[in-house]
């Protein structure tokens, strides 16, 4: 299984270190990958002509992993098989073929093909070392054999941090959907109305707030900010459920009003804080998302009088301002 994205700062020191032992002790990454390009790939296992061309837009990784598609583990190794036009770094169509391989998905096992493979998707020297080396102690005998390998594992460089966290924000995404839509089947017709334009504006305001309020200046921005969306996106489906149990938000107009005091004048003091040399986020970028997140509580207020009526509207707006209040906080403090 996966390891969870949040240790990758951790486990990156940990490969660097390793894969340092690796080259110290052994033949170069070069060298080793020459001598496991030897063994050709059974062409039954490649598609035909017919195959190919249907799978001409295919996409691998969404196949193997169930991405808004079936989990198909055939249509993933012909996917895999097929022109790779993506010149990123990772080659994600020869890692698809490593796990494949390696874990004998689909296709017989054969570990000799899954470090070819391995070698082709290629990464940060750290990882591929750590692919051999973990691939190597699947072979029969030895202590891991039988555990699977994911290329998402032991990830070491911010690139794939960030193509990694997309995964899982991806595949999140559709258990996600799926448990609203099966929230939003017991709304009546002008509930649902409702409930349609609250997403499309929790939409913009996760896009704005991943966007324009998580520091982009390292190479681990793909993973922060897929993260930060995740985040934002788990908290509107909890806030959800919890209002759909009765756990309604419970403010009066005065504490409304309190609320309302205190965000602007955390706003204001945002807006007074001097121009920030060594992060990409611009005060003119969090009043782009304040005048969005705007928009997402309105959205919410006009959904809760419809689905949940008993509920007054400044309750709604106490709600939620108390926690954009929080947010606005955070990132005072990191800019201070």
């Amino acid at each position: 299984m996966r390891r969870h994205l949040s240790c990758l700062l951790l486990a990156t020191a940990i490969a660097t270190i390793a894969a340092g032992a690796v080259h110290a002790a052994g033949p170069s990454l070069d060298a080793q990958c020459a001598a496991l390009d030897k063994p050709a790939y059974p062409e039954a296992d490649r598609p035909n002509a017919a195959q190919q061309a249907a799978l001409a837009s295919c996409d691998a990784p969404a196949l193997y992993y169930g991405i808004r598609q079936p989990r198909d583990f055939l249509k993933a190794r012909h996917c895999a098989f097929t022109p790779d036009k993506d010149d990123d770094v990772f080659s994600k169509k020869a890692g698809v073929l490593m796990m494949l391989y390696a874990n004998g998905q689909g296709v017989a096992r054969n570990l000799a093909l899954a470090k070819k493979a391995a070698c082709a998707a290629g990464g940060a020297p750290a990882e591929l070392s750590g692919r051999l080396a973990y691939l190597d102690a699947l072979a029969p005998g030895k202590r891991e054999a039988g555990k699977p390998i994911d290329f998402c594992d032991d990830i070491t460089s911010g690139m794939m941090m960030g193509y990694c966290a997309s995964l899982d924000a991806a595949q999140g995404d559709v258990k996600r959907e799926q448990t609203l839509a099966a929230i939003a089947a017991k709304f009546k017709p002008n509930e649902q109305a409702a409930f349609s334009r609250l997403l499309n504006s929790l939409s913009r305001f996760v896009e704005a707030r991943g966007g324009n309020e998580v520091d982009l200046g390292g190479t681990a921005r793909g993973m922060l900010v897929a993260q930060e969306e995740d985040a934002q996106k788990d908290a509107f489906l909890t806030a959800l459920q919890a209002f759909e149990r009765g756990k309604l938000p419970r403010f009066s107009a005065a504490q409304d009003q309190a609320l309302d005091r205190e965000l602007n004048t955390v706003y204001g003091q945002l807006r007074r804080l001097p121009a920030q040399e060594y992060t990409t986020i611009k005060m003119a970028d969090i009043q782009a998302t304040q005048r969005i997140w705007l928009v997402y509580r309105d959205a919410w207020v006009e959904f809760g009088k419809l689905r949940y009526p008993a509920v007054p509207a400044h309750a709604w707006r106490a709600h939620f301002t108390q926690q954009r209040t929080a947010m606005l906080k955070a990132l005072l403090e990191e800019l201070s």
